[in-house]
């Protein structure tokens, strides 16, 4: 089969081009030709522009000063993610500047949305063609794990999310409460299956791996700014097990506390450091993920349970799936669960999700009722 895939590869995110590179590397491996469609909007580009300033009043110029004396960094960080995005994605020929430009111009057997908030019409990025609405008759189209977010929408969007589902054949999704809103939108069966960097297996991302260039045990620290959950743990965790940070994100409060910068590490260490840490507290699906892959001593965090964030369901589902809720945590706990993890139950678990997606994927692909 001629695939596309059709996902959020052009994000300066590790989460989004490991997820892309996953997905095209397992299908890759079946026996398919496979490509990504190089879709990359302004909106995408302009968020990931190397200098940024945040914030208003002393913030925005702290903030400002704070960018200008990481700049080199960040300018490395995104050189790292380019390169990768250009040189090992398997991309198009053609680029595409927006959704409209794709319509009359592909030609693939099957068509892939997914993974990521593909499917969040609320992502400054999104476009309807994540829901493959320009795919010409004939051709198959699969949603595999595309997550939208959250699970509630303005009425006005929900009814946009029901007339697009309308153009996709066979539809899965990342997590529970996804395809619950999904269910009630079609009537289509909605399955749910685990994010591709899952689906691709421990030994592929062994193989993938940069060395971490540490030598001395570490806590990997890797935080989302629009997730739930603050580092506020982190010097206990250091208390108890006397170990170095090491941090993967650029931030003003870490200035003088002795942290090991990793903010520019290429995806390839990036999945290193998680493979080679002695902890790792998180706050990031995909830094949960790449945890229990590793099979790596870890903390999630989440909100409060008064919260309501719908990100943290993400997390909160893939971890129960592998029966190892209790490695979730929020800012109102200590850490008086054990550092240690079991993995025996959750590897088996991890196995059997592996497993199924497989054969949804299989199914979906070979025309066959996923």
């Amino acid at each position: 089969m001629r695939i596309g895939i059709l996902t959020f590869h052009g994000s300066h995110n590790y989460g989004s081009v490991l997820q892309a590179y996953a997905l095209s590397t397992w299908l890759k491996d079946a026996g398919h030709e496979t490509e990504i469609i190089n879709l990359r909007n302004a909106a995408q580009k302009r968020a990931y522009r190397v200098f940024q300033v945040k914030g208003k009043g002393i913030k925005r110029i702290l903030h400002a000063a704070f960018a200008v004396k990481n700049y080199p960094a960040a300018k490395r960080r995104a050189k790292r993610f380019e390169d990768f995005i250009t040189q090992v994605l398997p991309l198009s020929k053609q680029a595409y500047s927006n959704g409209s430009e794709l319509r009359g111009s592909t030609d693939y057997d099957v068509y892939i949305t997914g993974s990521d908030q593909v499917w969040n019409p609320a992502c400054q990025d999104f476009e309807s063609a994540y829901y493959l609405d320009f795919v010409p008759d004939g051709a198959k189209r699969i949603a595999y794990a595309p997550s939208l977010g959250r699970a509630e929408f303005s009425d006005e969007k929900t009814d946009l999310i029901r007339n697009l589902l309308k153009n996709i054949d066979v539809i899965s999704c990342r997590e529970e409460a996804g395809a619950s809103l999904l269910r009630r939108l079609t009537d289509k069966p909605v399955s749910v299956v685990c994010d591709p960097v899952v689906l691709l297996g421990r030994e592929k991302w062994e193989a993938f791996a940069a060395p971490s260039g540490i030598k001395e045990p570490y806590i990997l620290t890797y935080f989302l700014e629009n997730n739930n959950g603050t580092k506020a743990l982190l010097p206990e965790l250091q208390r108890l097990t006397g170990y170095r940070v090491v941090s993967l994100n650029e931030d003003l409060r870490d200035i003088g506390k002795g942290y090991i910068q990793a903010y520019d590490a290429s995806p390839e260490r990036f999945v290193g450091l998680f493979r080679d840490a002695a902890f790792v507290l998180t706050n990031s699906f995909h830094g949960t993920a790449f945890s229990t892959i590793f099979q790596r001593p870890f903390f999630t965090v989440i909100g409060p349970a008064h919260s309501a964030n719908n990100n943290d369901s993400r997390k909160t589902d893939y971890l129960r799936g592998l029966a190892l809720e209790d490695r979730l945590v929020s800012d109102e706990h200590s850490t008086h669960k054990p550092l240690s993890i079991d993995y025996s139950e959750a590897g088996m678990r991890m196995e059997k999700m592996r497993n199924a997606a497989a054969q949804y994927l299989t199914n979906a692909v070979e025309g066959e009722q996923a």
